[in-house]
């Protein structure tokens, strides 16, 4: 039951996850307003794009992998990534604290852990 458990919760991340790639490409705009975050340019656009797709994109993507082939090898980088994301928010609090910081540093570290479960759970 763990293992199916662990299966489901992973292919729901990806799904999350990708739901926000499509955001990030497809309605730029909107994310940018949300997060506070200017784009004035192309160059900006192609970069948060790039960045942000590219994060959102392999997790759920490798995520949901990790969940239909059931091998926890592949899920690198769906540990890696919220990894280094908390790691950056966790230095951008220390430099300059905000509150509005908070509930993304734990959404981010309770996917992790939940990746981090899911691993032992699956083949």
């Amino acid at each position: 039951m763990g293992k199916t458990i662990a299966r489901g919760f992973l292919v729901v991340a990806g799904v999350l996850a990708l739901i926000n790639f499509a955001a990030v490409w497809f309605a730029l705009d909107r994310v940018t307003k949300v997060l506070g975050v200017a784009a004035p340019t192309a160059l900006a656009e192609s970069t948060l794009r790039g960045d942000l797709g590219a994060l959102f994109g392999m997790f759920g993507v490798m995520a949901i992998l990790a969940a239909v082939r059931d091998d926890r090898r592949l899920l690198l980088a769906p540990i890696l990534l919220p990894a280094l994301a908390v790691a950056g928010r966790l230095l951008t609090y220390v430099q300059s604290p905000t509150p509005a910081a908070v509930p993304l540093i734990a959404v981010e570290a309770a996917v992790l852990v939940g990746v981090l479960l899911a691993r032992t759970r699956i083949g």
